[in-house]
């Protein structure tokens, strides 16, 4: 599940009429982010009235990393003509890296010395070349990181999105479109692992996002209060089993989340900024000391913290650094230029 990129930024009420595509931090979103792990947490710890809520949650961290990422290459290319590819993906290496690289030392060393139920060595290196999502697809139990799949789903979408906004421009929304179609199809005739894992049968969620991010659709409050209540609702009523249903539905709340501007979400926003770490750490403490009881989510979040501090936010403090000694515009990009995804 992916939890992918603890920082949200969104495009405020700016460059309406005018072309320019600009972006300011919403507290809101990073407060959505808080939500999509918690539901991840709750649903791991097997609290009794939280039934689906890892479909919920790992549904928003896809529909908002396709919005944020999608914000910042086209504000990149409104405000200097092109898209730096590369500087993209190294910037993508330089945040999510260091979080994941921790988890997988401490795996490996519990590994060597006690050991982990499942394949977890293939597991390793799946992460490593976030390929975790087809290892699963094949039937391989990689224990303890078996919930990188997400990760990988997101890092394998990056890798042709940002061609895609170049080669095709103006033509890219359509093509979304399409791809949201086409996917949300597959996804209904799939089954077993293929329909879950897939990045095929997953993408529709994040083309939503970008989808949002190329139309920029706003809507009253009302709307994003309707679309929370929804992805409450999915977490809470629908089967686990149900991934035709909750998977649409927590999509489309999501979105709706995200095109109002649902201000009373930003108190949850140093949760949401902690969504990566606490993704990561959630499943291998699960497996660990259990799904019963709050053991397993307290030690998350005491881990997800020190990962945080250590591993994360230093490279957050040299990245709105480097922005805002840029100039004014790209400070309040900084900390959307790496998102992701929680990837829960």
């Amino acid at each position: 599940m992916t939890a992918g990129a603890p920082t949200s930024s969104g495009r405020g009420d700016q460059g309406h009429g005018s072309g320019d595509v600009a972006l300011g931090y919403r507290a809101d979103l990073d407060g959505l982010r808080a939500v999509a792990v918690l539901l991840v947490i709750m649903t791991h710890a097997k609290w009794p009235w939280v039934n689906d809520g890892g479909d919920a949650g790992v549904t928003a961290f896809f529909v908002l990393s396709g919005y944020l990422i999608t914000n910042v290459l086209v504000s990149q290319r409104a405000r200097t003509g092109r898209i730096d590819v590369l500087s993209f993906y190294r910037r993508r290496i330089a945040r999510l890296a260091p979080a994941l690289l921790g988890l997988l030392a401490v795996t490996l060393a519990f590994g060597v010395a006690v050991g982990w139920p499942g394949q977890w060595w293939v597991g390793l290196a799946s992460c490593l070349l976030y390929v975790s999502n087809w290892v699963q697809v094949g039937g391989v139990n990689i224990g303890p990181l078996g919930h990188t799949w997400s990760l990988a789903i997101e890092e394998q979408f990056y890798l042709v999105w940002p061609a895609l906004l170049i080669l095709l421009r103006g033509r890219v929304l359509p093509v979304a479109v399409l791809g949201i179609v086409v996917a949300s199809a597959i996804r209904l005739v799939a089954t077993g692992p293929l329909e879950y894992f897939s990045t095929i049968t997953r993408a529709d969620a994040i083309l939503v996002g970008c989808v949002m991010a190329l139309a920029r659709w706003r809507w009253p409050r009302p709307v994003a209060e309707l679309g929370l209540t929804g992805l409450l609702a999915v977490a809470l009523v629908i089967p686990p089993d149900m991934h035709d249903l909750a998977i649409p539905l927590a999509t489309l709340a999501t979105a709706a989340v995200i095109g109002g501007d649902l201000k009373p979400l930003g108190w949850l926003a140093p949760l949401g900024l902690r969504a990566y770490s606490l993704y990561l750490w959630n499943w291998p403490m699960t497996i660990l000391f259990g799904s019963i009881g709050a053991v397993a989510p307290l030690l998350t979040f005491l881990a997800g913290e020190a990962s945080f501090r250590l591993l994360e936010a230093p490279v957050l403090h040299r990245g709105r650094g480097r922005s805002a000694s840029a100039s004014p515009a790209r400070a309040s990009v900084g900390s959307a230029a790496e998102p992701l995804t929680a990837d829960a």
